[in-house]
């Protein structure tokens, strides 16, 4: 589905990601774990192509990532949500039409797969926190995409709208799409994911099946960065090669 390769972005001062790999496979859940900082979102800009890297090799459903064809089937949540405060969730929905061939039935469904169905025609200045998560949410998904890349889409949300959020994920795996996520926390989207890639300080330092328990994931993450922190490079290196 998604192979990505020596993703390499500077920043000053020895900032970005370097060498960075990841790989999603169709109909999982991979989670991208990492600390304020680490270059999670780095890695995700660059790979839609929001950020130029300075180099990369990607491959998107066995193609070199062309960003005009590959982003018609790719679905994204990055960074704070924008809308426009005079519009409703509909109208921000409907304003999608001018680059996927969407029906409104097509509207309706995914604002009540979200839970704002009840709130369509209300202007998005109304709205909670939660609430544009969950616009911005539905945005991501209004075309039906076959990938969708989602940076810390947990990030301030209350108990109940993440209880939504992964019941629409597991939905939405079930149904065959790919979706990479991004988190700093490790019990929050933990249980989902099939897959896990740790990064820190834009490296990456783990990537493999997910552990069974959440605790061995936390042992795992902290053990990962203080082998790297330590320098132990055979700890590193052995990640490297699973």
């Amino acid at each position: 589905m998604l192979s990505i390769q020596n993703l390499t972005k500077r920043y000053d001062h020895n900032k970005g990601i370097f060498g960075f790999d990841l790989e999603v496979k169709p109909g999982t859940i991979t989670l991208l774990l990492g600390p304020n900082g680490a270059g999670k979102t780095t890695a995700m800009r660059s790979i839609l192509h929001l950020t130029d890297s300075d180099y990369d090799q990607i491959v998107y459903l066995n193609e070199n990532f062309d960003r005009k064809k590959s982003l018609k089937t790719i679905g994204a949540m990055i960074s704070k949500p924008a809308f426009y405060d005079y519009l409703t969730g509909f109208e921000h929905l409907k304003l999608m039409k001018a680059y996927y061939p969407i029906t409104d039935e097509r509207i309706q469904q995914v604002l009540e797969q979200v839970g704002l169905k009840e709130h369509q025609n209300n202007k998005v200045k109304t709205y909670s926190t939660g609430m544009k998560q969950r616009l911005d949410f539905a945005r991501a998904m209004i075309h039906n995409p076959q990938l969708l890349i989602l940076d810390e889409p947990f990030s301030g949300l209350d108990i109940e709208v993440k209880y939504a959020f992964k019941q629409i994920l597991t939905h939405l795996k079930n149904e065959g799409k790919s979706i990479l996520i991004s988190s700093h926390m490790v019990g929050d989207l933990s249980v989902l994911a099939d897959h896990v890639v740790i990064i820190y300080e834009g490296k990456t330092l783990f990537k493999g099946p997910r552990p069974d328990d959440t605790h061995d994931l936390e042992e795992l993450y902290l053990t990962q960065i203080e082998a790297y922190k330590k320098g132990d490079q055979h700890e590193y290196l052995k990640s490297r090669m699973a």
